[in-house]
């Protein structure tokens, strides 16, 4: 800020006396007046016109507004490099850091003001690039100075850059991609659970709504990557009622707009699909979840592409942080992936032994280093696969450019010059050899500006949860557009080049690895995804009901934030369990009399759909019950339940010593043989015989026996005998009650 509150003074001196371009005017403050310290934003530009300077004799103007401490008195100087431009991007690094760069042609011309009463002054000045000493095209340093005007003391000092491309000079020409991520955090938990509603808010005021208005600002030069874990979020928000962490709310007709108004801001543009939810793909990988990656990229391109209603390719990753090892690398070659975007130090160049032979001492005097140059954005990465990934690596300083924060006071205006001198520095590496002077390729030092190779840089945000300032993004990708140097063109038609720089191995460091999703989190998540493979796989259609559940479980956008993760799983195996149970066991006591017998084990299906299940029961209380089957384990072959219907299974059992009750542990197990759900325990009331119950029932049966074996005698000792007179015999009851003997009815 203090910068700034210099370079704003300077400005206003030389807008209250433009005749001070032309020497030193230094007014002392007023008898006891101090100069007052600068404000928090004491400076704010609001024009640099033109951005490039093309015409020598054309002015340059800088106009903006002071302000701070009415009255206060301060010095304002103008500092720039007659006939100086910078020799490399390092050098305009160091000029910026003040660390390192310095020249003895540096020209100064001062200015001494009050501010008014206000404690505001606007300010226009203007000046040419010949009063400016800018005898050839290049990049050239401009500052501005505020010191106080008693004590010298400096308060401030801005430093920027003007471009000098005059017509007529051919400059090589620079390919820039520029990606730019529509991505935000998962909001949903489970498919049917938003978690908060600041959806709603981020789609009509919020961060997404900013990205909405950058996609609809831009034009075709721009490489969209879309997140469609985001895309289902707006979707579901949009088509009906939803469940907010219990609270059921209506559709948001808001979501329906943004979404409509996304697909419309990116037809006929540039898009790729990130992995769904944008997965931490290193993190998952170092931690056994490959099929999660994989499924994450093969998951996002089908959705995108049903979404948005067009084909939408998810070839190219782009890992959290611009960074990823050889391990993720070779998942994501394996998943079909075939380039990725990283940030420029993630694939550092390497230097050659060309170069470190031309930096030996020579006859007793160092060879200077030849100048640094910018390598190609374009690398090749061999993997285990067949075929190897395409490395497009993303410039650090104009990522970093890109997506600053723009919040301050003149802060876009900046941005917008060092995104172009950083550019046009490119460009001009291909025409300035080692010693500084054009007409010779600095990268091979040898043929003219036509036969330089044409380079590719791309610019990204750092972060993929960025938040753009939409009148930035347009006017730098306008400035960039209209750039004679620059040629925009899409992310996915950049291909390494023949002769490509030589770099290093993939740099990873410890620092990265801690940055990832931590072990212990990623032990939940592979426990969630085992429980909801089961879920899968039991019904006959494997219906994935809580695999895009999963997926953002996985999100990067959790780095930093596992509290809020953790609450997310903590859903979603609610979510699971409350499914799983929809299959049970009814563990209703049963009984079983004598030594042996059978177990009735009752399965109810209450779920909407058929499932394909295995039974295993085992004996909970060998001592007392055993299962009658091998190695005491009973198991169903695959069973067939129908929605909302329940299945029987008999088990045999046998009874061991006195019996009493014992328990049965009944666990339902996949297909594949993977445990659904925990396993229950059925309760037995088991009747066992001991030695006197054998005595007490081989009696009764000896008693019964005796009874059947006298019965049965006496039947056979009835015998019919002649009448005889004495009305006593026994015979038949019907002898007795009716017939009358034939001697009787025959006496004299």
């Amino acid at each position: 800020m203090i910068r700034k509150a210099a370079l704003l003074t300077l400005l206003t001196a030389l807008l209250a006396s433009p005749a001070g371009m032309a020497g030193t005017a230094v007014a002392a403050p007023p008898p006891g007046r101090v100069a007052a310290a600068a404000p928090a934003d004491p400076l704010s530009v609001s024009e640099i016109t033109p951005e490039v300077v093309r015409v020598a004799t054309s002015p340059i103007t800088v106009a903006g507004t002071v302000s701070g401490t009415p009255g206060s008195f301060v010095r304002v100087a103008v500092r720039y490099s007659r006939g100086r431009p910078f020799a490399s991007r390092a050098e305009m690094a160091a000029y910026l850091s003040e660390q390192g760069y310095g020249t003895t042609n540096w020209s100064t011309r001062i200015q001494a003001t009050p501010l008014d009463q206000s404690g505001k002054l606007p300010f226009r000045f203007t000046v040419t690039p010949a009063e400016l000493g800018m005898p050839r095209p290049g990049v050239y340093p401009f500052e501005i100075e505020l010191t106080d005007a008693g004590t010298g003391q400096r308060l401030g000092v801005e430093r920027t850059f003007l471009t000098y491309a005059p017509k007529g000079e051919q400059i090589p020409k620079v390919k820039l991609a520029v990606a730019l991520p529509i991505v935000d955090r998962p909001h949903r938990a489970d498919d049917a659970t938003f978690m908060d509603d600041d959806l709603s808010a981020s789609l009509t005021s919020g961060r997404l709504a900013s990205l909405l208005q950058t996609a609809q600002d831009t034009g075709d030069g721009v490489t969209w990557f879309v997140d469609p874990a985001l895309l289902d979020d707006v979707r579901v928000l949009s088509s009906g009622p939803r469940n907010v962490r219990g609270t059921r709310k209506d559709a948001d007709p808001a979501a329906g707009q943004w979404l409509n108004g996304l697909r419309s801001a990116l037809t006929d543009k540039t898009v790729l699909a990130t992995p769904y939810a944008d997965p931490d793909m290193a993190a998952l990988v170092h931690h056994g979840l490959d099929k999660q990656a994989a499924a994450s990229v093969q998951r996002g391109a089908a959705l995108a592409s049903e979404l948005l209603g067009r084909e939408i390719h998810g070839t190219t990753a782009w890992p959290a942080n611009g960074k990823i090892d050889r391990d993720a690398v070779d998942e994501l070659a394996m998943s079909g992936v075939t380039s990725v975007l990283l940030s420029g130090d993630a694939l550092p160049p390497r230097a050659t032994a060309q170069n470190t032979a031309q930096n030996t001492p020579q006859n007793g005097q160092p060879v200077p280093p030849p100048a640094q140059t910018t390598p190609d954005g374009a690398a090749t990465l061999d993997t285990v696969a067949d075929n190897p990934l395409t490395a497009l690596l993303a410039d650090p300083t104009l990522s970093e450019v890109l997506g600053g924060n723009m919040s301050a006071p003149g802060a876009a205006m900046l941005a917008r010059q060092r995104f172009l001198a950083e550019t046009a520095m490119i460009a001009f590496e291909q025409q300035t050899g080692p010693s500084g002077q054009t007409g010779q390729t600095g990268a091979t030092g040898q043929g003219d500006t036509a036969k330089a190779a044409t380079r590719t840089v791309i610019a990204t945000p750092e972060s993929h949860l960025w938040t753009p300032d939409p009148a930035f993004v347009s006017s730098l990708l306008q400035a960039a557009s209209s750039a004679p140097w620059l040629r925009m063109t899409s992310l996915d038609s950049i291909k390494p080049g023949r002769a490509g720089v030589p770099r290093a191995d993939l740099t990873y460091t410890e620092r990265d690895r801690q940055a990832e999703l931590s072990r212990s989190y990623l032990a939940t998540v592979r426990k969630l995804e085992r429980k909801a493979d089961a879920v899968a796989t039991v019904t006959e259609e494997h219906t994935d009901v809580f695999h895009t559940a999963i997926l953002r479980l996985s999100s990067a956008s959790w780095r930093g934030d596992g509290k809020r993760a953790l609450s997310f799983a903590g859903q979603v195996q609610k979510a699971i369990d409350e499914r799983i149970d929809d299959v049970s066991v009814l563990d209703t006591p049963r009984a079983v009399a004598g030594s042996n017998g059978q177990v009735p084990v009752s399965v109810a299906n209450n779920l909407d759909k058929d499932i394909q299940i295995k039974i295993r029961v085992t004996s909970a209380s060998k001592s007392r019950l055993a299962i009658d089957a091998p190695a005491g384990v009973y198991m169903t072959p695959t069973t067939r339940i129908l929605a909302g219907r329940s299945q029987l299974v008999n088990v045999p059992v046998i009874v061991r010593n006195e019996g009493g009750d014992a328990s049965i542990a009944v666990q339902l197990l996949t297909d594949g043989d993977e445990k659904y759900g925990s396993a229950v325990r059925v309760v037995v009331r088991a009747t066992g015989y001991t030695g006197i119950a054998l005595v007490i029932v081989g009696a009764a049966v000896v008693i019964m026996l005796a009874a059947v074996v006298m019965r049965v005698l006496r039947r056979r000792s009835r015998k019919v005998f002649p009448f005889d007179g004495s009305g006593d015999e026994e015979g038949p009851p019907g002898d007795r009650q009716g017939a009358v003997p034939a001697e009787r009815t025959q006496s004299p």
